[in-house]
């Protein structure tokens, strides 16, 4: 998070997989998130009953509005941003935040695991 230039940037790996098609059922591609003009972000702290001091990738799930299960405050929203969530599955924690425009840059090849 760069709070001068109110940016957040994350470096993803995204599952693009087919369901439908076994062959490419577990297909990731690299790709880099940027999220401009935040107006805030809110990060919970880590479940303590969860292992998340092992190192390894942390699976996200995403959405926009305010997920029931976080009971964390937020700021004042300006007018007319919605409330985005990303799910960290391995720390069992929300990272809230509220952003003007958001772009999605691939970083490399599609690649089978």
């Amino acid at each position: 998070m760069d709070y001068v230039q109110r940016k957040l940037q994350f470096d993803l790996v995204v599952w693009i997989g087919d369901m439908d098609d076994s062959r490419r059922r577990e297909i990731y591609r690299p790709a880099r998130l940027t999220v401009d003009d935040v107006a805030f972000l809110v990060i919970e702290p880590p479940d303590g009953n969860y292992r998340f001091l092992n190192a390894s990738p942390i699976r996200i799930d995403a959405g926009q509005g305010r997920p029931r299960q976080s009971s964390s405050s937020l700021p004042d929203l300006p007018a007319g941003l919605p409330i985005t969530w990303m799910y960290l599955a391995e720390l069992n924690a929300f990272l809230l935040f509220s952003a003007g425009s958001m772009s999605l840059l691939w970083t490399g090849p599609e690649e089978a695991r």
